[in-house]
């Protein structure tokens, strides 16, 4: 049986200097994300719907306020969601994407979490 990674944070830091969120998860494992990644990545459902109808759904989308290059989002504030998520309020406004700890963790873009997922 393949063990379920935690997706229970033990730490959460928002670093603004260096553009990223690190979780530090209770089974010990790290995990850096960019915030373009996140910002583009958004789960909430206007993000969903506008991926959706374009074609290269990798591009970063501003969906108001004002219009960011990669490399210039960045977090202005976060909360806890209950005890399963996070929300962020972004740079351009925008501030409705609730991202659960489990797809966060899924989603962890390290090289040995980027390789187990390749090889499933």
């Amino acid at each position: 049986m393949i063990p379920i990674p935690s997706s229970d944070p033990a730490e959460v830091i928002v670093d603004r200097q260096e553009r990223s969120l690190i979780i530090t998860w209770r089974d010990s494992h790290r995990s850096v994300y960019p915030f373009d990644g996140l910002r583009r990545d958004c789960p909430c459902a206007s993000c969903n719907d506008s991926r959706s109808q374009r074609l290269n759904a990798r591009d970063l989308l501003v969906l108001s306020g004002p219009v960011l290059k990669p490399g210039e989002v960045q977090i202005t504030n976060y909360r806890p969601v209950g005890w399963y998520a996070l929300n962020f309020t972004w740079s351009d406004g925008h501030d409705t994407g609730i991202y659960t700890y489990e797809s966060l963790r899924a989603n962890c873009p390290c090289q040995d979490c980027a390789g187990a997922g390749a090889a499933q």
